[in-house]
């Protein structure tokens, strides 16, 4: 009886086992997790139909005895790695360990399984003697994370793609990431822009825009766009921006530089309206040209007639001065209208030397002296010693002659006094007379060609019109002040710094070549200065103005232009000395690899762009090329 009963008792509990075996397997073939046992001695696993039922790979014609046996179903990228780690797992002490890996099923599919293992086993030398493992199909997880891989690769990929850079805004305005190429370089750190309120990036209006159009897309759920300005360092960018909703409360904005098709459509209507232009001046042009070539021609064609049925020698000696006098005014006429023609078309060249200019203010004063009208004092304004500067002596003779006809038309008494003075940077040439002076409703029109403010004075129109393109090309400006019945003052100003004469340059070092560098930021000059002032003379300016002026003045062999600087940019001072000079090498220097700053450089007449951060070795390398 106690027998039966022992036996009874022991059924019992191996059905108690059973129950909870039962149990705990339902529990984790829920979860598709399967137990196993690995024997060390033998080499020998122990797995259940239930192991294979429970991972799905019975459906998949995955069945192994062993591990040998499995490795035949295993990926074979996986086999080497599995192989390495079961190794180290039996040879570590605690023989626990987790390793991952693929299996390819009878049609192709690939499962996941994820092996864990625990000793529970020891031998009385304390050594384990078997190893309980599970296995866990880990497809669904895997797949899920290879998808979001899959993604984050599609997007970056697209990213890389863009061909500008992405906002993510939230509702109030702040930045919560920007996305972008690697190679990107944006007008602000990322640094700064992340987290950063919009507010603080662009201006009010650009601002309200975005705003307003955020607060529309989260609403309707539609791609808003919009277009901006946006200023940095004195530069104007322009973007569009193209706003679609996110996720929750926020957007994202492709932000693309649209800076090229701005300034192409603003080219392209400045070109429209000069063509207008044009065409309005040519029928202007030809309705002048004809009017002020038929007056001189009637007076010759006529007199020249009447002068051969006159006997009276002072009769004909009258209608021979008149004739004379109409035929200098034609030929005058032509030879403005080709000498305007040659300025602005760039093929009259700026001849630039050092020039000594009291000298130059005496030669015109005698050329003019006998010149004045009876009644009338000339008087010359200028300082005692040498004042030297680099322009173009030909030219602003020409300018000068010009104010001195003018004054001398309009002025029947009084004073004519030619000046020259210095007024800060600047060299100050004028011609202040007591004439019949010019209304202040036709200043403006002096400089239109062909306008003349009295019909009745001889004169082409012509000549402050070619004045002006001189000037402007001399880097200089002309400033008038009139008033009527009180007189004219014409000021010619040039840029100027008091140099003692045009050998100065035997001051550098015989054979040394002088560099220009145009840079508002004082350690990029040390720098550049450190490293090349051993083989060449370096002079430094801090914007594009000096730049010009140090330019006509010194006659550098070549220039470092900085294109971000204050006053005036590194674009438009290349534009100035390049109508001054097509030789001078130009070199721009930028920390903007992006928003076309080289393609900008390189149409201004830049000969090559250098990018920051450069090397001093490739800077060298680039002046070698042209000096």
């Amino acid at each position: 009886m106690i027998v039966e009963a022992d036996s009874l008792s022991r059924e019992e509990e191996l059905d108690k086992l059973k129950d909870k075996y039962q149990k705990i397997t339902s529990v984790l073939s829920a979860h598709q997790i399967a137990l196993w046992e690995y024997d060390i001695a033998t080499g020998q696993c122990s797995f259940t139909d239930d192991y294979f039922r429970i991972l799905g790979l019975k459906e998949a014609g995955i069945v192994f005895k062993d591990i040998d046996d499995f490795y035949q179903y295993a990926y074979p990228e996986d086999i080497l790695p599995y192989r390495n780690a079961f190794s180290r797992m039996l040879e570590s002490e605690t023989k626990s360990s987790q390793i991952q890996v693929r299996c390819i099923g009878c049609h192709g599919e690939v499962i996941w399984l994820e092996d864990h293992f625990l000793s529970y086993q020891k031998n009385k030398a304390g050594h384990p003697e078997k190893i309980i493992a599970y296995t866990i199909n880990v497809t669904s997880q895997c797949e899920k994370e290879a998808h979001i891989r899959r993604l984050e690769d599609r997007n970056r990929k697209i990213i890389e793609a863009l061909p500008e850079f992405v906002f993510i805004f939230d509702d109030n305005f702040f930045i919560t990431d920007v996305l972008m190429a690697p190679d990107t370089v944006l007008l602000h750190p990322v640094e700064l822009l992340k987290g950063a309120d919009g507010r603080s990036i662009y201006n009010q209006e650009v601002s309200d825009l975005f705003i307003r159009n955020i607060g529309e897309c989260l609403k309707d759920g539609q791609m808003k766009e919009i277009e901006y300005p946006l200023d940095v360092e004195s530069v104007r960018y322009y973007f569009q921006a193209r706003i679609a909703p996110f996720e929750d409360n926020k957007v994202l904005a492709l932000i693309h530089d649209i800076g090229d098709r701005v300034r192409h459509a603003k080219e392209l209507i400045e070109a429209k309206r000069k063509a207008e232009e044009a065409d309005r001046m040519k029928s202007v042009f030809l309705a002048n040209m004809s009017h002020e070539i038929r007056t001189p021609l009637n007076a010759i064609v006529g007199f020249s007639e009447i002068v051969a049925f006159t006997d009276d020698p002072e009769e004909k000696e009258e209608y021979v001065n008149i004739i004379r006098k109409n035929s200098n005014l034609l030929l005058q006429l032509i030879n403005d209208i080709l000498d305007l023609s040659r300025i602005e078309s760039g093929k009259s060249e700026m001849h630039l030397q050092s020039v000594e200019m009291s000298a130059l203010i005496d030669e015109v004063e005698k050329v003019h002296r006998l010149k004045m009208n009876d009644g009338v004092e000339f008087k010359v304004v200028r300082p005692q010693e040498e004042i030297f500067t680099m322009t173009d002596r030909n030219r602003v003779t020409q300018v000068l002659f010009n104010f001195l006809s003018n004054a001398i038309k309009n002025t029947k008494h009084g004073s004519i006094t030619l000046g020259m003075c210095k007024e800060g940077d600047w060299l100050k040439l004028y011609v202040r007379d007591t004439g019949c002076g010019i209304s202040k409703e036709k200043l403006p029109l002096i400089f239109t060609r062909f306008e003349k403010l009295n019909d009745f004075v001889q004169g082409t129109g012509l000549g402050l019109p070619i004045c002006q393109s001189i000037v402007e090309r001399l880097g200089g400006r002309i400033d008038v002040e009139s008033e009527v019945g009180v007189g004219s003052t014409f000021a010619l100003y040039l840029p100027c710094q008091q140099i003692k004469s045009s050998v100065t340059d035997t001051e550098y070092r015989a054979g040394q070549k002088r560099i220009l560098v145009a840079e508002d930021v004082e350690v990029n000059y040390m720098q550049i200065n450190a490293f090349l002032k051993r083989e060449y003379s370096i002079s430094w300016v801090i914007n594009g103005e000096e730049a010009v002026r140090s330019f006509l003045r010194d006659r550098p062999d070549l220039i470092l232009m900085d294109i971000r600087m204050p006053v005036m940019n590194g674009i438009e001072a290349t534009e100035k000395i390049r109508a001054m000079s097509a030789d001078i090498p130009i070199i721009a220097v930028t920390a903007n690899a992006f928003y076309t700053e080289q393609k900008q450089a390189l149409a201004a007449g830049c000969n090559d762009v250098v990018s920051k951060p450069y090397s001093m070795e490739q800077l060298k390398a680039v002046i070698e090329k042209y000096i």
